[in-house]
């Protein structure tokens, strides 16, 4: 995609292998191996621009939707369609099987398994009308959608109801804790000063375990391996925080300087959300994406591989 002359993507990220499914124009996904530093395969749907993609387990396949009220799964590998459906989707996820893809429609979520071609159950939820916020762990699945007061989880292979966080708060971010117990999420709130909130849930437990401001509306989240760090990510690019003080442990963003006519050095950042994070590499690394799809060494803070470069 294109706006203002600076390329952004929708990407998803696989939760162990390091492949990332990317949109590489507005109709066109690619898969890439970030440790390889290559491509191992693209495709172009029949979805319109692509507004939602994820990524299967397996590395191979990848589901997207676009703004024709479509879905498709493709084998990205060889290039050919394997499954599509009719809907007007916003949000993706395979479960971690990769038997079922989860659908997040405007007030509803369904669970399709997409090689039988059949709805296995369904939820509704009308106050989650906006894009869909999703993920799975082993067994559960999160539930929301962005700028939504409410967050549910369910038990993946039946949609059976197991927890919902009812607030005043908006969920901008969500995602599960590595232990598969607790979710991390950035929300927007009146209860902060500075309006962005970092909140941990144990699902069972309606107070959060852990909360602390950040100073910018992040979309995305993540947690180390080992839950000792928060990564938040926003318009100026990824922040660490220390989960147990919340204070703040470095930023990740790309930078250029700019000589201004009588106004000496401008130091400018990306002005794109990064809207993609994972630890990697035990937890010595991080990947993100926003405007480039980024892998970066945390000791130096500095990308060892950036796309397009």
């Amino acid at each position: 995609m294109k706006t203002q002359n600076r390329s952004y993507a929708l990407s998803s990220l696989h939760p162990q292998m390091p492949l990332v499914a990317r949109s590489v124009t507005p109709q066109e996904v690619a898969v890439l191996n970030w440790e390889e530093q290559a491509e191992k395969g693209r495709f172009r749907g029949k979805v319109g621009t692509v507004t939602s993609l994820t990524l299967h387990p397996e590395g191979r396949f990848v589901a997207v939707t676009g703004d024709l009220a479509r879905v498709e799964v493709w084998d990205a590998v060889a290039g050919t369609l394997a499954a599509q459906c009719e809907g007007a989707v916003t949000g993706l996820r395979f479960s971690p099987c990769g038997r079922l893809l989860l659908l997040g429609e405007p007030g509803h979520l369904k669970a399709w398994d997409w090689q039988a071609d059949q709805i296995v159950w369904q939820r509704q939820e009308a106050s989650f009308q906006n894009p869909a916020i999703l993920d799975c762990s082993e067994s559960f699945t999160l539930w929301s959608a962005m700028g939504a007061a409410n967050l549910e989880v369910l038990e993946t292979e039946t949609g059976a109801f197991i927890h919902r966080w009812e607030t005043q708060d908006e969920f901008m971010a969500a995602t599960f804790h590595p232990d598969g117990k607790r979710i991390a999420a950035a929300i927007n709130t009146a209860r902060s000063p500075l309006l962005h909130q970092f909140v941990l849930l144990r699902v069972g437990d309606d107070l959060p375990q852990r909360e602390f401001p950040i100073p910018f509306m992040s979309v995305s989240v993540a947690v180390s391996p080992g839950g000792g760090t928060v990564a938040t990510g926003d318009a100026r690019g990824v922040q660490l925080w220390d989960m147990a003080s919340g204070a703040p442990e470095g930023r990740l963003a790309p930078r250029v300087e700019t000589k201004v006519k009588d106004f000496g050095t401008v130091e400018t950042a990306s002005a794109f959300l990064v809207s993609t994070l994972r630890f990697a590499d035990k937890g010595k690394g991080l990947v993100s994406d926003g405007d480039a799809f980024c892998h970066w060494h945390l000791a130096d803070k500095s990308p060892t591989w950036r796309f397009p470069s």
